[in-house]
């Protein structure tokens, strides 16, 4: 399929847009991601998070996007049946937002248009831009099975949601509770904890009057934070170890602003060193009171609605009536000064709950709601982890999923909402008979009365995504692929919703199925804005990765995005220079295949004969072997960082810096000539076959331009061939450390030229005087490398021979380097260029010891950056040294 991949490489440098836009034409006119079962492979399964059909590329998912692809590909190439199942979540609350959106610029709403039509037009919105997320994904090269695109209302999906839901109905997991729960008054909907966002707000302590009934000149002080909520107290509580207050108890006080008298309770909850020590319980609009409330059964009282107004009552004075909360709370507070009933009021940090989609202040309201009873459910889901079955990495992510479920609360499942899994519980108006069923009924079971209605209700949209991997995999019809993929290898994801999505599938799971849904689970960093914040697109600090790639290529974002890891830091700050230099390496490859490719002409491949292989051959062949070897232990531990550090070490340094130019040297010798192209076609084509999953573009359209060879598999395109595997033939560990010496020494003649300025036109003398006899002949047979590589005449002498005047010498594992400058350098310039290095030197040596000696520096800093420091000086110590002992040169 070469023709398929046109571009003239030999005259064109790397065009990255070009290049992945012929690239994903191909894959994709090609069908290759087709998704194939063949019995004799071993299977290899993840399903993506899925995004919301709201949703935007951002980085975090093109960040995992690339780790999922990158394993992939790899297993792919390692000859598995290969299954990444995509799909999108229809994302409730947040498609139901844009949706209304749209309705209020047309002057209406959904109540206008009621739910029937209103969930028609939340369908013709999916059908337009549902997929968009998807489309994106594209972009960045993901080898999804595409055909198996799954979407959370699909019919099958709908149905192993009831399915579910009925199952745990009937076995009484699920019941209706009425309590407190998270209400949003701007989405009207309750909302489960781990949907609400906890921030620190500035607010105030207001301490009330709680006026005794038979004591009207005495009264209590009482803190609150939300002085609008008293018309729905129903008692005042200490701490009945608290002596302060212990004859109080069995009293009756007022409610200020009012006539109403309520009495004060004892309950071991009150914390005493709160406030005053006592504290207003207020059933229907406080969690914690209402499970008071509950102890002592004092009933609700309810005086905020659902749009968060004070309701009409005869609780609330009528002057309040409507209002909205926070406007109540400052006319409740002018009101409180003027009838001396406010004691004080003091600032106060409150750790106050906002809604996730909308930033809306949570009001905490007494309601009707759906509940999973979760005790029982989270025990499977709990020793499954901590017995290992399913693993996570990093591993410090275990605690936070167990810290979560060994102190679990039943879990709030019902939304006030039109757009979702409408809840299958259907209610008799005649006979009260209630039920589940997975399919609607039209008439009463009990009483066959057609007066039978459905809840109005819609399931959290965390329920439907807590079935993904079974329902997606064909969990109902125990499919041929459900039984063969599930459970699946491993999930990628954020550590947000650990406890939101990872445990309920996991609980899940164990429950209907009895086993685990994957068997480890990586948490993947959160990239950061360059300077430490949170991206936010409403902030407008996010950084869209589809400009990232427009601008620096998909293959160096995937790059980047492989070369931050995920064991270190789980905070990393986004690198644009990591993406040039990454944009950089992608045009080393391309100059390196463009020379070798060039060279190879017309040229047959052969197989390497070890027998007649230089040093420089042996060195890069092992390298490249332990290259191997190092790549796959870094996927099989997802030490992604190394896979990129380690090639890009190798490509650039060993393969290009050292061994293409050697190999331009052996070229021009008959001798090593066509060896020499058998090593550099070889390691090309097998480099670009390991580092495939991470770059799958350019490793693709070079692979294509590779002349067909005895190395080169017959396939349509490089994600079908075999990934590269060690060969025992190319260990050379002796040929490897000798090699090295060679380097050594040319690093080394580079370095003083380099260091007293001797022009990089010069060719200049150097001898070498032997001290170990044993590198005599290694480094004789290879002076051809060292004469070229290091630009230098190489005269080997006698240990006797006297040294020429205002030499650089240099001792090297049994060799003396000397290099005469008299007749290279101007001696006045090069000693003052030295000096000068010498004195910045000096200058930074001395701010770093001030630093560390400085008080209690040692004692009080983190240890990592007193070691910082230390190695700094160090390194200043060994370069101030090698400078004093260049100047004892010009004495």
């Amino acid at each position: 399929m070469q023709e398929s991949l046109n571009i003239d490489i030999a005259n064109k440098s790397y065009e990255a847009n070009v290049i992945e836009e012929k690239n994903l034409q191909f894959w994709f006119d090609h069908d290759f991601y087709k998704f194939t079962i063949d019995q004799n492979k071993p299977n290899y399964s993840i399903v993506i998070p899925p995004p919301n059909i709201t949703g935007q590329l951002h980085m975090g998912h093109a960040l995992n996007g690339t780790i999922q692809d990158m394993l992939i590909r790899y297993k792919r190439m390692q000859g598995y049946n290969v299954l990444w199942q995509p799909g999108t979540d229809h994302a409730g609350i947040s498609t139901q937002m844009v949706v209304e959106k749209k309705l209020k610029a047309q002057g209406k709403s959904r109540h206008d248009i009621g739910r029937e039509l209103f969930l028609e037009e939340v369908l013709a919105w999916k059908e337009q831009y549902g997929n968009h997320i998807v489309n994106q994904y594209k972009r960045l090269g993901v080898s999804f099975s595409f055909e198996r695109l799954a979407f959370t209302m699909d019919p099958n999906y709908v149905k192993a949601i009831y399915h579910a839901f009925v199952k745990l109905y009937k076995d009484n997991y699920i019941y209706r509770g009425h309590r407190v729960s998270n209400w949003c008054p701007s989405c009207m909907t309750s909302l489960s904890d781990l949907e609400v966002e906890h921030k620190e707000t500035a607010g105030f302590l207001y301490h009330l009057k709680y006026v005794f009934v038979d004591k009207p000149d005495e009264y209590l002080v009482i803190a609150t934070t939300r002085p609008e909520t008293i018309f729905a107290d129903l008692a005042v509580a200490i701490n009945p170890s608290d002596s302060r207050y212990q004859s109080f108890i069995g009293k009756q006080v007022i409610i200020p602003l009012t006539n109403k008298s309520i009495p004060v309770i004892a309950d071991e909850y009150v914390d005493p060193s709160f406030g005053t020590g006592i504290l207003k319980i207020t059933p229907s609009h406080d969690v914690n009171d209402f499970e008071i409330g509950s102890r002592h059964n004092l009933g609700v009282n309810t005086v905020i609605n659902q749009q968060a107004l004070l309701i009409e009552c005869a609780d609330v004075p009528s002057k309040y009536h409507n209002l909205d909360r926070f406007k109540a709370r400052n006319l409740i507070e002018e009101d409180l000064i003027s009838q001396n009933l406010l004691d004080q009021k003091i600032n106060y940090k409150i750790p106050l709950g906002y809604c996730e989609r909308c930033s809306t202040a949570i009001e905490p309201l007494l309601s009707k709601q759906w509940y999973v009873a979760m005790k029982e459910l989270a025990k499977k889901a709990i020793t499954c982890v901590e017995e290992n079955e399913i693993v996570f990495i990093p591993s410090r992510y275990k605690a936070t999923y167990l810290d979560w479920l060994n102190s679990i609360k039943d879990w709030c499942v019902s939304r006030q909402l039109w757009w979702g899994h409408r809840i299958p519980i259907w209610t008799c108006n005649d006979c009260n008979h209630i039920d589940a069923y997975e399919e609607a009924i039209y008439t009463c079971p009990q009483c066959q009365s057609l007066n039978i209605v459905q809840d109005e209700d819609v399931l959290d949209t965390w329920f439907s995504s807590s079935l993904w991997p079974m329902a997606t995999l064909g969990w109902l019809d125990n499919s041929q692929v459900f039984q063969q993929f599930y459970p699946t290898n491993i999930l990628s994801t954020a550590r947000e919703i650990i406890n939101l999505w990872v445990a309920r599938m996991i609980f899940m799971s164990e429950y209907f199925l009895d086993t685990i849904p994957f068997k480890e689970v990586l948490i993947h960093p959160v990239i950061q804005t360059a300077d430490g914040k949170r991206m936010s697109k409403s902030k407008g600090n996010a950084i869209d990765p589809l400009d990232m790639i427009d601008k620096y290529g998909c293959d160096a974002n995937r790059f980047w995005f492989s070369s931050i890891g995920i064991k270190g830091d789980q905070d990393v700050r986004f690198r644009e220079d990591k993406l040039e230099e990454y944009k950089r390496f992608n045009n080393k490859i391309w100059n390196a295949a463009k020379f070798i490719l060039t060279s190879i002409g017309n040229n047959t491949i052969t197989p390497i004969n070890e027998n007649f292989l230089s040093l420089a051959d042996k060195f890069i062949l092992h390298e490249y072997n332990n290259l191997i070897e190092n790549i796959h232990q870094s996927f099989t531990n997802y030490n992604f960082d190394d896979i990129t550090k380690e090639f890009y070490n190798f490509f650039w340094n060993s393969f290009c810096d050292w061994y293409l130019e050697i190999g331009k040297i052996q070229l021009k010798e008959n001798h090593y000539s066509s060896q020499t192209l058998n090593v550099l076609y070889f390691v090309l084509e097998s480099s670009l076959r390991l580092i495939h999953p991470v770059m799958p573009f350019i490793t693709e359209e070079l692979w294509q331009k590779m002349p067909n060879s005895i190395y080169k598999e017959n396939q349509p395109s490089i994600m079908f061939t075999q990934y590269p595997r060690t060969n025992n033939k190319y260990n050379f560990e002796q040929d490897h450390a000798n090699m090295n010496l060679i380097i050594k020494i040319i690093k080394t003649i580079r370095n003083i030229r380099q260091t007293f300025n001797v022009p990089s036109s010069v060719k200049a003398n150097v001898f070498f005087i032997f001290t170990d006899s044993n590198y005599y002949q290694i480094i004789s047979d290879n002076l051809v490398l060292i004469d070229n590589l290091a630009k230098v005449n190489v005269n080997i002498q006698d240990k006797t021979i006297l040294l020429p005047d205002l030499s650089a010498c240099e001792d090297i594992q049994g060799l003396k380097i000397v290099l005469p400058l008299k007749e290279l350098i101007d001696t006045t310039k090069t000693k003052l260029k030295i000096e000068q290095q010498k004195n910045s030197l000096i200058k930074e040596l001395t701010k770093n010891e001030e630093i560390l000696n400085k008080g209690d520096f040692k004692q009080k800093a983190p240890i990592e950056k007193v070691k910082v420091i230390e190695i700094k000086i160090l390194e200043l110590s060994t370069q101030i040294n090698n400078l004093n002992n260049h100047l004892k040169i010009f004495s």
